[in-house]
């Protein structure tokens, strides 16, 4: 599969805060589509995602007026561009490619948090894709130019990302010798100019990174990976920013969203509800491969899960006496659910000593220690989804 078989994207905006919309604005926001549960579904039939075409990539503006995606074409690089659509009273235009000058070899659009710029990946020639970026205003792409140097290099520049920060992560294999499998960097707008770009040894791996979405507000990240993990091709991982400001290991998404096939570009809608991604399918067609990409969506029920955020705690105590533990307030977080119940166990999921109590409501540990040892405990954060995630501690007496 060469560079034309990646690209997908699918940003969404929603007019409410309520997961519950009127059918008007649903019919509006998502083409008129019924939305998806915990199974993917090919989004835009016929419009977006067409049968027979390589549909790769889905972005949309933050007033939910401009819609962009890309098509690719395997032998004609001409016909490798991206689409606009734009929304008028709750009517959507046909695609046009003639928003985007040079509208040729153009790949991954993403719309900027704000909305007033339009990133993209392009190839000129038979030279590698870099970084592009262009104004946008009144349903036009303004002067596109490359990015900075610090972002493109001689080599594959593909999956970025902006926060409202400023911070900026980006694909790129720039550091392999055998151009093959790329990682992940990121670097920070400060006073109006980028700071040096540092690759991201938790996000990378020995396997290809090349696409991915960072939220705006930066609490979490998902990539594309092609680590050949039960027996699958490039699947998706979703990686969280702590209070450190570190990330957590990457997390591969259920089998559900990760089959077989090939999973790719990812995107979330601003209300975290709904995550957007391609599915590449290989078949057998007259003794040939034959290739095709559709932008598949499914609810976040199943991606998103609590998250170990803030572990930071005094957690000995003096031998014999009556003691209270209190957690910090935010010891877990959950993208899209405020609401989570705790259990605490031994490290072992085993019952806790008698000695022992949690306050679930208060997450205020309590009890008289009578034992010699540290204790291995484990307290469990569970969604209204039952999405869970664990945090280990030891319980010890504390020095004299």
């Amino acid at each position: 599969m060469n560079r034309y078989t990646f690209i997908l994207c699918f940003l969404l905006w929603s007019l409410s805060c309520s997961t519950e919309q009127p059918k008007e604005a649903l019919d509006s926001i998502y083409l008129g589509q019924e939305t998806p549960d915990r199974i993917p579904k090919i989004f835009g039939k016929g419009i977006v995602s067409v049968e027979g075409r390589f549909d790769l990539g889905f972005t949309l503006s933050s007033d939910g007026k401009s819609m962009a995606f890309g098509v690719a074409h395997e032998s004609n690089p001409k016909e490798t561009c991206i689409y606009l659509m734009r929304n008028a009273n709750g009517k959507w235009t046909s695609p046009d490619r003639s928003f985007l000058p040079d509208n040729i070899n153009t790949f991954f659009p993403m719309f900027s948090p704000s909305g007033d710029e339009l990133y993209f990946v392009k190839s000129v020639g038979d030279a590698s894709t870099d970084l592009w970026v262009a104004k946008y205003h009144d349903h036009r792409a303004i002067e596109p130019q490359p990015m900075d140097s610090i972002f493109n290099s001689s080599s594959r520049e593909a999956g970025h990302g902006l926060s409202r920060n400023g911070l900026f992560y980006f694909t790129s294999n720039r550091d392999d010798q055998y151009q093959c499998c790329g990682d992940i960097y990121h670097t920070q707008l400060e006073s109006g100019t980028y700071s040096a770009v540092q690759k991201s040894e938790v996000l990378s791996s020995e396997a290809d990174e090349e696409s991915l979405f960072l939220s705006p507000n930066e609490d979490y990240i998902i990539i594309q990976s092609w680590r050949s993990e039960f027996a699958s091709k490039h699947d998706l991982y979703v990686s969280y920013r702590t209070k450190d400001g570190s990330w957590t290991p990457p997390d591969r998404l259920d089998t559900l969203i990760n089959s077989k096939e090939i999973e790719q570009r990812p995107f979330v809608s601003p209300d975290n509800q709904f995550l957007f991604f391609s599915r590449t399918s290989v078949t057998q067609k007259n003794g040939q491969e034959v290739y095709d990409s559709d932008i598949y969506w499914v609810s976040t029920k199943s991606v998103f899960r609590p998250y170990a955020y803030n572990t930071q705690m005094e957690a000995s105590v003096k031998y014999n006496e009556i003691f209270q533990l209190t957690f910090p307030p935010d010891v877990f977080k959950d993208v899209d659910q405020e609401q989570l119940s705790f259990k605490l166990s031994l490290e072992d999921g085993s019952e806790i000593p008698q000695w022992i109590s949690l306050d679930a409501e208060k997450l205020r540990l309590s009890g008289k220690w009578n034992t010699k040892g540290a204790i291995h405990l484990k307290l469990t954060a569970t969604d209204v989804y039952e999405n869970s995630a664990e945090f280990s501690f030891e319980l010890s007496e504390k020095s004299h």
